[in-house]
This record gives C-alpha cells, sequence and structure tokens, in this order.
C-alpha cells in the first residue's frame, strides 16, 4: 500500500519537522566547470528545501600540508600559491551570486589530491550529501564520467548526488530507487524518503529482471514490502522492469517512471581500478537524470 501525502495544516508541520532533521551540511566540490556550476544550483535548491549549510569547496592540486608550510618553501610553488588565490576569489563570487542568495554558505579552498581531500572534507564536516558534476573541468564529456567523480562515489561515505549540465532538480516528480533488495537497504531507503518529503516527490522502488538474475514476481513483491520504509510524506510504489542488461534496464525504468533521480546501493570500491566500472558508475554515465549513490559496505 502507498504512503499518502498528508494534507492541510498536519502537512506542513510535518514538512518543516521532517526538513529540519534531514540535512545539517551539503559539501559541494566546485572546479568552475558548468557541470559543478549545476550542482551548485543543486545544493542550493536542497538547502533551501532542508535548511542545510552548503561548504563550496575547491582543491587545488599541490601540497596537502600548504598551511603548514613555511613562506619560503610555498614561494617554491607560485603556481599554487596563485591558484589558491584565484580560486577564494571565485568562490566568494559564486556563494555571493543569485543561486546562493540568502543561505548559510561556507567556502573552503583545500590542498591535495581532489577526490581524496573531497572525502576527508566530507567527512570532517559530517556532510549529509555530496553534490558534484558528473564531470569536471578537464574531462572529455562523451568518454565517460569524470575520475574525481567516480573515486568520490567510490570512497565517500556520505550520499554523492552527481548531476549533469541539463539537470533541473525543481522539475523532479519521482525519484527511482533500484535495487535487487536482498541485503539490508533501510538506512539508504530512510535517507531517499526523507529527501522525497523535503523535494515532495514520489518514489519507485524498482528492481530489473535479467536473464542472468531473473526473481519471479512473488518474491521481488515480498522483497520490497519488507524494505518499504514505514514513514509518512510521500507516495511509495513498486516497478519490476525486464531487460537484457542491468545497468540499460535501471536507465529504461527511470525514462518509464518518468524519474528525475535515480538512486542506487553502492559498495565500497575505492580499491577497484578504475576501468573496473560499477552498476552506478555505467548508469550514471548513460543517464541524463541525476544519480544518488548511497555506499554500503559489506
Amino acid at each position: 500500500m502507498p504512503v499518502l501525502i498528508p494534507r492541510g495544516a498536519a502537512a506542513n508541520e510535518l514538512a518543516v519537522d521532517q526538513k529540519a532533521a534531514i540535512m545539517k551540511n551539503i559539501v559541494i566540490p566546485v572546479d568552475f566547470s558548468e557541470h559543478s556550476r549545476t550542482a551548485a544550483k543543486t545544493g542550493a535548491y536542497l538547502a533551501r528545501k532542508t535548511y542545510a549549510r552548503i561548504h563550496l569547496l575547491h582543491v587545488v592540486y599541490g601540497p596537502e600540508n600548504w598551511n603548514q608550510l613555511t613562506v619560503e618553501n610555498r614561494q617554491k610553488h607560485p603556481d599554487v600559491e596563485a591558484r589558491i588565490v584565484e580560486a577564494g576569489m571565485k568562490l566568494d563570487k559564486l556563494s555571493q551570486g543569485p543561486a546562493l542568495q540568502g543561505l548559510n554558505v561556507v567556502t573552503q579552498v583545500k590542498t591535495g589530491i581532489p577526490h581524496e581531500r573531497i572525502v576527508s572534507f566530507a567527512l570532517a564536516t559530517n556532510a549529509d550529501l555530496i553534490v558534484m558534476g558528473a564531470h569536471g573541468a578537464g574531462d572529455s564529456e562523451p568518454v565517460y564520467i569524470g575520475s574525481t567523480t567516480q573515486r568520490v562515489i567510490r570512497a565517500a561515505s556520505s550520499p554523492v548526488l552527481s548531476v549533469k549540465t541539463r539537470f533541473d532538480p525543481a522539475s523532479v516528480k519521482r525519484i527511482l530507487f533500484a535495487s535487487d533488495f536482498e541485503e539490508n537497504v533501510s538506512d539508504a531507503l530512510d535517507f531517499i524518503t526523507e529527501l522525497a518529503v523535503a523535494m515532495n516527490t514520489s518514489i519507485d522502488l524498482a528492481f530489473v529482471n535479467t536473464p542472468g538474475h531473473f526473481v519471479d514476481s512473488e518474491t521481488i513483491e515480498q522483497r520490497m514490502r519488507q524494505a518499504q520504509p514505514d514513514k509518512p510524506g510521500v507516495v511509495i510504489d513498486h516497478f519490476v522492469y525486464n531487460h537484457y542488461e542491468k545497468d540499460r534496464g535501471i536507465i529504461e525504468a527511470a525514462r518509464k517512471r518518468d524519474a528525475g533521480v535515480i538512486a542506487m546501493i553502492t559498495h565500497d570500491r575505492k580499491r577497484k581500478p578504475p576501468y573496473s566500472f560499477g552498476i552506478t558508475e555505467s548508469v550514471l554515465f548513460l543517464a541524463d537524470a541525476g544519480v544518488i549513490s548511497v555506499i554500503v559496505k559489506k
């Protein structure tokens, strides 16, 4: 049975309570590409819905201990120092722009290896969500997803929402949560459900049947019923789709259901080589929708 959305004053009170609880910190890595600007707009939209603080982060490739270096040693890296100053000015300008106006925004420029600093910064700030572009400033978009995005998805303990330039969070009316529902997905679904309440969207619990991993309808429906959160504030439907390939089946299911966001479980893959693509990464490459990855450690 779907969970019905409350109406009237009760709905407004519920929405305020739940929005206040869902997020406190959103980290947005920014490399000033168009994809990262879309990520900033997306993060701003979510912050207005959840009252979260936004952390705009830019990472300059250079010595991680930059702040501990002496002036003499810093002068040996004039290019790094120049990029830090330039990034700080750009972040300040972005934070004061119309998209982020009126929000609680903190800007940070760090040095080091970008994906490592993003992951450690998100952990240090207790980030509830990382929002980042699917591609970076130096990436070739038709080839694959950005290497930094790929590494953050694999290593971050926080959920990661990856977006492309055409993504518009205000147009999202449905989140498709794709899973086989064999493992415990309760924590991930709790987060997705709270996000759906904040964004005023419905949720599809989706299973893609493939020839190599076929599950009968009764079994998968039972799994979905067991996984479905018992929370008010969002409509939850079940959807089963048949396809030869898991990743393309998820994409087609999202298109048929008009889902603006695809949510997926991912596992700790930071030790995997970059060329070993996971299902989440493949879906992100193929999809026009935003993709949320929620990590579950085996």
